[in-house]
Order: structure tokens, then sequence, then C-alpha cells
């Protein structure tokens, strides 16, 4: 996996715990790609298990390259 690639990239996240999940769905980025700023609600993502990673609760985002 690439490490350190961009949330709009990304296909897994690191959580501050340091398990990595995979990425099922990202809210708070528009069409073009801006991120929406923390006053808009921030951005973040949803993993295959469930849980919603916010902006502040991740550590970095990787890339499964195929």
């Amino acid at each position: 996996m690439k490490e350190g690639v961009n949330v709009r990239e990304a296909t897994h996240v690191k959580k501050l715990d340091g398990t990595v999940e995979k990425i099922t769905s990202k809210y708070g980025i528009s069409p073009d790609g801006k991120l929406a700023k923390p006053s808009e609600g921030g951005f973040g993502v949803i993993t295959e298990s469930g849980e919603r990673v916010d902006m502040w609760s991740a550590k970095e985002y990787f890339l499964k390259e195929d």
C-alpha cells in the first residue's frame, strides 16, 4: 500500500489507535475535491466496520494499489 496519500484518493485509513481499516465511503468532500472546513462539519470516512473516522481521528491515509 502507498502510504501518506490524500484522503481524496485513499482506500484505507489508519486510526489514532494504529489500526488500519478499508474505507467504504467519504463525506465532506465536494464533487470538485474541496474538503469541508471544521466550521462546516469537516470531512472524514466511513470504514468497512461502519465506524465514522473524522478528520481529527485519522492518523494517515493509504492507497491500495492493484
